[in-house]
């Protein structure tokens, strides 16, 4: 049954409300005209799934834009790392050999490293000069002369030179071209007799010319087997030790004869100084040491001027990125 609009009281058969005295119309008629004037209620919407601001159109203009973040140039990195290794890789080796040597068990122990290197001199020299030898720790043992080896040898070379020229590799090309002069003219020009002095020489002169080369593997190019295996730093390590030794053997020499290595050596003979001061070189003392000392200091003359060119390419390469 209906109830009364204003008391909710059970609506009676007449026109008014016996409980509240209300006109059952006029109130219809009223309530009917707020339910028109009443505002319809919104329905809550359900949250975004995709923030508005997002959907917005950008600001693109270049005052508004945050600074560019600058792209890392991972080449231009390794460049400039590689360009402070070659700054400071040869004179901290060419110091820590000098400290190295400078003590009496840093020396013994040292020697035992670039020894080897000294007999390797003597060897390839004698390779260079047409005779068979075999190095080891102490000896090198010579053979006598060998034609058979000094094809060997020359074959080698020329396949160097030709690998190199394949390549497009012009210094491999010149480094063949210039040791297979020398192994002509150490093969067919020179006497017995200077054959054994160079021989005998080239032990500490050697041991030197092997440190040059070595400490200079350090400018292998990049993606060679040297650089990529880092056999460089090994090399320059012993290079080091080895050219700082014959440098300082003699250096010390110079400054007291008694520092000259003169002697016999058990089971092997009479040291390389002892040959050659003696019959039939018959060198002087002074000779003796500067002959030595010149070439340490073409050594390092060697080692200076690459390293300085080295130093400013690094510098022009990285200019120019």
């Amino acid at each position: 049954p209906q109830a009364c609009p204003r008391c909710q009281s059970p609506r009676a058969a007449g026109p008014e409300c016996p409980r509240c005295g209300i006109i059952y119309a006029k109130a219809e008629a009223r309530a009917a005209r707020q339910r028109e004037e009443a505002p319809a209620v919104a329905h809550e919407e359900a949250p975004p799934l995709v923030d508005p601001a997002w959907l917005e159109t950008p600001d693109l203009r270049s005052d508004v834009l945050p600074p560019e973040t600058p792209a890392w140039d991972v080449d231009a990195e390794e460049a400039a790392f590689e360009h402070r290794l070659r700054t400071w890789a040869i004179p901290v080796a060419l110091l820590v050999s000098y400290g190295v040597l400078s003590g009496n068990f840093g020396a013994f122990a040292a020697r035992l490293i670039t020894m080897p290197f000294h007999e390797l001199g003597h060897a390839m020299t004698a390779w260079f000069c047409g005779r068979s030898a075999f190095p080891s720790l102490w000896v090198t043992a010579l053979f006598g002369r060998s034609y058979f080896l000094a094809l060997m040898l020359a074959a080698a070379l020329g396949a160097w030179a030709w690998w190199g020229f394949r390549r497009r590799q012009w210094l491999w090309v010149a480094c063949a071209a210039v040791l297979l002069a020398l192994q002509a003219v150490g093969t067919l020009l020179l006497s017995p007799q200077t054959v054994d002095m160079l021989i005998t020489f080239n032990g500490d002169g050697g041991m030197m010319v092997l440190g040059t080369v070595m400490m200079l593997t350090l400018y292998a190019p990049a993606g060679s087997y040297l650089h990529k295996q880092a056999l460089r730093w090994g090399f320059l390590g012993l290079g080091a030790l080895s050219l700082m030794d014959g440098f300082l053997t003699w250096w010390e020499s110079k400054k007291d004869f008694s520092a000259i290595p003169f002697g016999r050596m058990e089971g092997v003979g009479l040291s390389d100084a002892s040959k050659l001061v003696g019959m039939p070189h018959d060198w002087g003392e002074h000779q003796l040491i500067g002959r030595y000392l010149t070439l340490a200091t073409v050594c390092f003359a060697v080692v200076a001027g690459v390293y300085v060119v080295q130093l400013v390419r690094g510098r022009s390469r990285l200019a120019a990125r």
